[in-house]
């Protein structure tokens, strides 16, 4: 929805926002024995209509990796638990980082405009909003939602690349990688201009893998 769409309509705004967060949490309670149900609808045409099978695969407590290699994967999807319904202004931050390492964002950018710009995107405090009425109902736990949090989540290093994450320092997690742009590094056509303060050349358009550093 866009930001003219949610003021315009408020209360609808903040109904659809119940919806969703009912809809996650009914997906996560007790133990996911709703997941079931959900593949059901999910397979329907109307929706994304593959196969149950396959929707199944993730959405039911186990995983098969490869044919034949199933294992349990309680959390594979998680929907609601781990306050996984939040706008963390970090996980918007690391979107962007992304964006920025990858060329889709060609300019340096400094952190403040990393946050600045989460911040226009991302609103916690409608969402808490949203949160608040569900309380006040009945229908949530106080526990549910992360009332104090400064939108950041403390910084981590579980990605599957074991760099670590803090989404008040994106420019210092870029430095991390020696693929991608980071510093005053711009993609030129097909070339990479600017150099990071690593002193990786970039005449070629690639970045050169360095010893005992990883993607």
């Amino acid at each position: 929805m866009t930001a003219q769409w949610a003021q315009a309509n408020p209360n609808t705004h903040l109904a659809v926002l119940r919806a969703l967060i009912r809809a996650n949490m009914w997906l996560d309670e007790n133990a996911g024995a709703n997941r079931a149900e959900a593949v059901k609808i999910l397979s329907r045409s109307d929706y994304v209509g593959a196969d149950e099978a396959i929707l199944a695969n993730s959405m039911t407590g186990a995983f098969e990796y490869e044919k034949g290699d199933r294992r349990p994967a309680p959390d594979f999807n998680i929907f609601f638990h781990h306050f996984a319904t939040y706008p963390y202004y970090s996980d918007a931050v690391w979107y962007l980082s992304q964006m920025r390492r990858w060329g889709q964002i060609n300019e340096a950018k400094d952190d403040a405009w990393f946050a600045d710009t989460a911040k226009r995107v991302y609103r916690p405090d409608i969402y808490l909003k949203a949160a608040r009425s569900l309380v006040d109902d009945g229908l949530a736990k106080e526990s549910d939602f992360p009332w104090d949090t400064d939108g950041c989540r403390a910084p981590a290093n579980e990605f599957i690349d074991g760099v670590p994450y803090d989404g008040r320092k994106p420019n210092e997690y870029l430095k991390l990688f020696p693929i991608g742009l980071k510093e005053n590094q711009t993609v030129q056509g097909t070339d990479i201009t600017g150099q990071a303060a690593d002193k990786t050349p970039l005449a070629t358009g690639h970045l050169r893998r360095q010893p005992g550093k990883g993607n």
